[in-house]
């Protein structure tokens, strides 16, 4: 009666860790908590291809009409484009534009024109694309000496300025950048710009956060005036209170360090920072770091990593219990 208990009971794990695994590879192939409603058209609802329809006619004027009849804008240049790709053979955009309007007018015209403006071969495209990804944008900060900072007779002696320099890496003649700053300023920027590879935009007025924007665009032939990526970046202030005499010992302090994204009150600074100290000093902590925040991290991907796996984790769970119940029942029976 035992054994066939035992039978059983090895059974029925099996058949759970089974369930368990069969389980999790569902959830690895499957989202079930997602649905696109954009995936799930009825026949009547799904759009007119124009590009197939009026691939049949060979005539020009016909496949233009044809494709005419397309509201959108966008699919109705995709249809004529076998017809306008004929004026992308010109070196330059004006005389792609020209090329458009000897040929056609109206409403062709202006796809024609759309076309060309946009047009980039794909092999070019992709060798303009690598050269835009190389593109690298960092900024570092750097403490300038203002003009009497080592007189001692002058008002600024030891008056130091801190600015930040914004670094622009790999740029090449095949692409050029143009900026936009928050506060307005705006300019173009070419390899002839660049030192050693490097252009340095300093700023020397950090008194507030600033946002970059850099677009990249095509320098070359066919494909000249194309977007081809745009970096963002966002540069801190410099905080006049971080060297205070009450901010040195507490350079952690959010109120003392040194360049900030973030405004506050400045309040009575000083005592803000001695209550922070003594709050420190009370806990034994001499330099706080993100020690805790980083293995909350590692906890949070262990937790997520284990959520991601729970059927199969606990189908091992069960199955290791019912190991350990045969292997004490065996332990007693043979006792």
């Amino acid at each position: 009666m035992k054994n066939k208990f035992l039978n059983l009971l090895f059974l029925f794990c099996s058949l759970v860790m089974i369930t368990g695994y069969v389980r999790a590879e569902a959830d690895d192939k499957y989202d079930f908590s997602v649905f696109d409603p954009e995936n799930y058209k009825s026949e009547e609802n799904k759009k007119v291809d124009y590009s197939s329809v009026c691939s049949k006619y060979t005539n020009e004027a016909e496949k233009l009409a044809c494709c005419n009849q397309d509201g959108v804008k966008n699919t109705r240049i995709a249809c004529k484009s076998s017809i306008f790709k004929a004026c992308t053979g010109q070196s330059s955009p004006i005389q792609r534009e020209q090329c458009c309007a000897g040929k056609y007018t109206g409403v062709d015209f202006e796809d024609c024109r759309s076309y060309v403006q946009n047009y980039c071969d794909v092999n070019e495209q992709v060798r303009l694309s690598k050269a835009a990804a190389a593109i690298k944008v960092e900024y570092e900060p750097v403490v300038l000496n203002s003009a009497g900072y080592d007189d001692p007779n002058s008002e600024l002696y030891a008056v130091a300025i801190y600015a930040l320099d914004v670094k622009i890496y790999n740029l090449t003649n095949d692409v050029y950048i143009v900026v936009e700053r928050s506060d307005g300023a705006q300019y173009s920027l070419y390899s002839k710009d660049s030192k050693d590879g490097v252009i340095i935009l300093r700023d020397d007025h950090t008194e507030t956060v600033k946002n970059y924007s850099f677009k990249v665009y095509s320098n070359s032939g066919i494909c000249e005036g194309k977007v081809l990526r745009n970096i963002k970046i966002s540069t801190p202030r410099y905080n006049q209170l971080s060297n205070r005499e009450a901010c040195v010992s507490a350079p952690s302090y959010y109120k003392c360090q040194e360049f900030v994204n973030y405004d506050f009150e400045v309040g009575n600074y000083v005592k803000d920072v001695e209550e922070y100290k003594a709050k420190l000093a009370k806990q034994g902590i001499k330099d706080p770091t993100n020690a805790k925040v980083t293995n909350k991290g590692v906890v949070n991907r262990a937790v997520k990593k284990v959520s991601d796996h729970k059927w199969l984790v606990l189908g091992i769970v069960l199955a290791i219990g019912c190991v350990l119940t045969i292997v004490l029942l065996k332990k007693r029976s043979n006792d």
